[in-house]
């Protein structure tokens, strides 16, 4: 991904050109063949549960960031099943699930993902884990079926501001250099399986603006941006700061939520030290089990 590309689509599909490669290899390996494929209206999706509803509580979704696997979880997910159900899954076109038609859109991204759980007949309440892209998937799903939702935890969240935000950095002159050098592919955001339909992405995040009274822990990156993957090297302080400032505002969407500083990760949390992921979910899943006893007193 040029630099062109990949500051006219800052963060929303990978912060960097750098994070971009990692995606590729942190998702781009076959899934392990110990899940099951489910009709989902014609197409087949790969869903890989594991670990069991322990006191009742509840299930955990694990979402992937842009083009990544459910394998790229393969640190996460077997610590996550001996305290919990836990269940990753592969979006359309992606490891073991058959294609869709692209470019897709988010909704269509979260119709999936509840067709597939229904109908893997996987029971609610969920804690929804989204890296990335899929930190923006699991507040959409949020926004969409309130009711199944009782958690989130956010790994390093795209946020759907910070590309634009990160536009108005660029110095006037600088911009209308990269203009002039972008092809029409550099503006859609896609890798050999998935691709996205930005356009309304805005839009719709707006309108919907969620915000609910549920435990959210947001993990952020620690390790500051690179100058090197930047055509602008001067910029990546800024570019960082803006990263965090836009995390800051995830933590507020919930009067419950609180913020953690992966200080030894990129944006790769969940690889990097993917402790800190499963001791936040394990947190969320405790207060989620604690308010339903509360509940039934």
């Amino acid at each position: 991904m040029g630099a062109v590309k990949r500051v006219l689509l800052l963060a929303l599909y990978v912060t960097v050109s750098a994070q971009c490669s990692a995606a590729q290899s942190a998702g781009g390996v076959a899934p392990p063949q110990t899940g099951a494929w489910v009709d989902v209206g014609g197409r087949r999706l790969y869903i890989n549960c594991s670990g069991d509803s322990a006191g009742g509580g509840p299930t955990v979704i694990l979402e992937a960031g842009f083009g990544n696997y459910s394998s790229t979880w393969n640190r996460v997910q077997p610590e996550v099943a001996k305290f919990a159900r836990v269940c990753s899954y592969d979006r359309a076109g992606l490891g073991g699930s058959d294609p869709a038609p692209t470019p897709r859109t988010v909704v269509a991204f979260t119709e999936d993902l509840h067709a597939l759980l229904s109908n893997a007949k996987v029971p609610g309440p969920y804690v929804l884990v989204g890296h990335s892209l899929g930190g923006i998937l699991a507040r959409l799903y949020a926004s969409y079926y309130p009711a199944e939702v009782a958690g989130m935890v956010l790994v390093d969240s795209t946020h759907e501001d910070e590309p634009d935000r990160g536009l108005a950095l660029i110095p006037p002159e600088t911009f209308k250099a990269m203009l002039k050098q972008a092809r029409p592919e550099d503006l859609v955001v896609r890798n050999p399986n998935e691709s996205l339909d930005q356009c309304s992405l805005r839009g719709l995040m707006d309108a919907l603006n969620w915000h609910g009274d549920i435990p959210l822990v947001v993990l952020t990156q620690g390790l500051p941006y690179r100058p090197e993957d930047y055509s602008n090297p001067s910029l990546a302080p800024r570019y960082y700061q803006l990263h965090l400032e836009m995390q800051r505002d995830l933590v507020r969407r919930s009067p419950r939520g609180r913020q953690v500083l992966a200080g030894k990760s990129g944006h790769f949390i969940h690889q990097d030290q993917p402790e800190l992921v499963i001791k936040a979910i394990r947190e969320v899943s405790e207060e989620v089990k604690s308010k339903d006893r509360r509940g039934r007193r």
